[in-house]
């Protein structure tokens, strides 16, 4: 007799490769649908105290991106919120700060700028990273039906190696430096970005659909901590401060910790540079941008690391189904394993979890293993492509931006139009606007859709009026918006580094 996929699942459970976010997603998921499941992660996973290093960053191997904090957004927020009763509570407790949309709200004498109904659900929690797992680790271990075995490092898939649709059937893993085959019928994938466990099987035959586009973005990122009885800066407007050839931005963490990142290009022969990873560079640039200076001045706040530096992010969407012809049965990637983006969008961890809910409910409906593949693929499709799709596109317009700004590209009517534009929209309006703010932060924190501010016509009247009403707001707003020329950001790094001493450039 047939068994089905269901009853496999409650059977033999899930097997699921990393304990990162998306991981603990995948097996909080499943587990809430009654589903056994099985975590194998590479490392030892220490406390987060444990884990800091000697340069005062925690880092998570083969995650770049992990020196920098991280956000659960508002719309991830809620729905976790919903989901695991107590999760946000434990993560607040762990130090992850909670950020409510009243505190960024600009200070205005109108009514707009009165908390309303419906803010409460546009609170943030940033942390870093490693204090969010370590808080979604010990409540996945709390919850029966979960096994997380640590200093499992999985080596390779095991299939049927005939011919497409391949079946996975097991993984071969080395555990106290012997190697062992485990059998199971389903894999979920959440190594991340540097995944190569599908690699074996493409070499047999499969033909997967990945799409890849290189960023050009690279950063570079300094750890700080408040000095006792020291608070945050207020929080108007948004994070950041973004021009045409740099992003000087702020991201606050879990006690009392916060990072300075300058997010630059890697055309850019001026800032792309190891002069920048000079702390005296690196600071002297910010001070020069004063809604940056605010966070690092000396009786507010200490550097608790060098300036680091990371790049070579990209976007990438891996396809199981390419035309709908199924390759694969029985492997999900989940999270940035099959979606990623530029993390400036800020959108690792929510395409993650809620990713990984979809597969888990796409998997406890049940179906043909071919039939989990295409909806699996038509899920991701339809909740994350239009986004992950504009995305790219900022992306690009960025580029396009910065190359006109260098001199890479001709400065048209058009291209002036676009700068301006972007400036009004990041810099300004929600600086000045409270209501123009609510509305970016709906869409930008996964309440709405990415481009809904958009679509409105009375937002963009609220972008016109913000810059060129006059007013407190509008002059605190381009006081922030200030920053050093590229001649001067040239004298600064000549300072530092005299040309016959000059680091030579990054190669990342």
């Amino acid at each position: 007799m047939e068994v089905s996929v269901e009853a496999q699942l409650q059977a033999r459970g899930i097997v699921v490769i990393g304990a990162s976010i998306a991981g603990l997603s995948a097996a909080l998921a499943f587990n809430r649908r009654g589903i056994p499941v099985t975590i194998l992660e590479r490392d030892v996973l220490v406390d987060v105290k444990d884990q800091i290093a000697p340069n005062g960053i925690i880092q998570r191997r083969g995650v770049p991106h992990s020196m920098q904090p991280h956000f659960f957004l508002s719309g991830l927020r809620n729905a976790l919120s919903h989901w695991y009763p107590g999760l946000i509570e434990q993560m607040v407790d762990a130090g992850v700060k909670e950020i409510p949309v009243k505190q960024c709200l600009p200070r205005t004498r109108n009514s707009d700028a009165i908390p309303k109904p419906g803010d409460e659900d546009l609170t943030v929690l940033a942390s870093r990273r490693a204090v969010l797992e370590q808080a979604m680790r010990k409540y996945a271990e709390r919850q029966q039906g979960i096994t997380l075995r640590t200093s499992v490092k999985v080596l390779r898939l095991l299939s049927d190696g005939k011919q497409a649709p391949f079946q996975v059937n097991g993984l071969e893993y080395e555990e106290g430096g012997q190697t062992h085959t485990l059998s199971t019928d389903v894999i979920v994938d959440a190594s991340g970005r540097m995944t190569r466990f599908l690699d074996s099987i493409i070499e047999e035959g499969a033909h997967v659909d990945d799409f890849h586009y290189k960023s050009n973005s690279a950063y570079f990122t300094r750890h700080y901590r408040l000095r006792t009885g020291q608070d945050f800066p207020s929080f108007v407007g948004m994070p950041g401060v973004l021009f045409d050839d740099l992003v000087a931005t702020t991201f606050a963490a879990d006690d009392a910790n916060f990072v300075m990142s300058i997010v630059v290009n890697q055309d850019d022969s001026l800032l792309y540079d190891r002069a920048l990873s000079k702390p005296a560079v690196f600071e002297d640039i910010l001070r020069r941008i004063p809604k940056a200076a605010r966070w690092i001045e000396p009786e507010r706040a200490e550097p608790t690391s060098p300036v680091v530096s990371w790049a070579n992010m990209d976007f990438f969407w891996r396809k199981l189904a390419p035309d709908g012809r199924v390759q694969v049965l029985g492997y999900f990637p989940v999270g940035d394993s099959v979606i990623r983006s530029n993390p400036k969008f800020g959108r690792g961890c929510t395409w993650s979890v809620l990713g990984s809910d979809m597969l888990a409910d796409i998997l406890a409906r049940g179906g043909s293993p071919e039939e989990l593949v295409i909806n699996y693929q038509n899920a991701l499709e339809e909740r994350f492509r239009s986004e992950w799709a504009m995305m790219l596109t900022v992306d690009k317009e960025d580029q396009a931006r910065f190359e006109t700004r260098v001199g890479l590209a001709p400065n048209t009517i058009r291209s002036r139009a676009a700068s301006a534009v972007a400036h009004w929209t990041s810099n300004i309006a929600p600086t000045v606007d409270p209501t123009f703010y609510r509305e970016l932060v709906k869409a930008y924190y996964g309440i709405t859709s990415p481009a809904a501010w958009a679509t409105k016509p009375s937002n963009w009247l609220r972008v016109l009026r913000a810059n060129v009403v006059p007013g407190a707001s509008l002059r605190l707003a381009r006081k922030y918006s200030e920053r050093p020329s590229r001649d001067e950001i040239a004298s600064i790094i000549a300072s530092h580094c005299p040309p016959e001493k000059s680091p030579a450039p990054i190669h990342a």
